[in-house]
């Protein structure tokens, strides 16, 4: 089945199902804590992500191995979101209205659930590798390239940002390489040449920016934001620049209307 013919709801259905599956029904608390990390709430935006860059080629893909791919980058997600409400990071009590998950499982747990959500990651992709080839590897080397870049991205994070191209550097390493990375994978998947990975990573780094920008100005009051610095007016501003841009990368580049649409929704949100 190609990629092509699968619409959204039926895709994320199909990454639903694969996610319990790679997780698995076990007992022990690790697995629960991974379904409870996972399974539970989110808004699947970087499985989406694969999603259209794989359709946004005018090639086509098979929807297994965007499925798979998609399956990986939403556990490196999740892993990175429990790991991040820690108490040596964020230190959050709650994640999607209920506890976060060292709240749930205890600290020490909460370490090894997101660990073992990173390593199930790393097995998917490896799985995929060996069952689609080389290709598929290619497209998991730019979604590990990408973790990497995340967690470079946590640690700038953490040491804090004191200019507005600390804060735009953060974004782009912590926010917007794993969307990149996602819509590179599924965009090589589909047989994208050279210049179309080059202008999606283009693309996917203005609408990483801009979905963190559009999170930063619901998140009223946090004062360690681009937000406290710049004020609201002119981070609108930059939300709005880096919306056009991508747009505008979309409409010359790539195919139909899907990606300017899904630029546009990651922009304009509601609490």
């Amino acid at each position: 089945m190609k990629i092509s013919s699968v619409n959204k709801t039926e895709f994320l259905a199909m990454v639903e199902q694969s996610l319990k599956n790679a997780i698995g029904y076990g007992n022990f608390i690790i697995d629960e804590g991974m379904r409870y990390a996972t399974l539970d709430g989110g808004k699947r935006v970087r499985p989406l992500c694969v999603y259209y860059g794989a359709r946004a080629t005018g090639r086509d893909a098979e929807v297994d191995e965007i499925v798979c791919l998609a399956v990986a980058i939403e556990l490196i997600h999740n892993y990175s979101l429990v790991h991040d409400d820690l108490p040596a990071m964020d230190n959050d009590d709650y994640r999607r209205g209920k506890l976060s998950v060292h709240k749930k499982f205890g600290h020490a747990n909460g370490i090894l659930i997101g660990d073992q959500l990173l390593t199930l990651a790393s097995c998917v992709l490896l799985d995929g590798a060996r069952a689609y080839g080389s290709h598929f590897a290619r497209a998991a080397q730019e979604i590990t390239v990408a973790a990497k870049r995340m967690v470079q991205g946590q640690a700038i994070d953490l040491c804090g940002c004191q200019s507005e191209e600390d804060y735009l550097d953060m974004y782009s390493q912590k926010t917007a390489a794993l969307i990149a990375g996602a819509f590179a994978a599924g965009a090589i998947c589909a047989e994208a040449d050279y210049e179309q990975v080059e202008k999606i990573d283009e693309y996917a780094e203005n609408i990483g920016i801009a979905f963190q920008l559009a999170d930063d100005l619901l998140d009223e009051g946090n004062e360690n934001s681009i937000v406290s610095l710049i004020g609201e007016e002119e981070a609108k501003d930059l939300l709005l620049q880096k919306t056009e841009k991508a747009c505008a990368i979309a409409r010359e580049y790539f195919v139909g209307e899907e990606l300017s649409a899904f630029a546009k929704a990651l922009a304009v949100r509601e609490k």
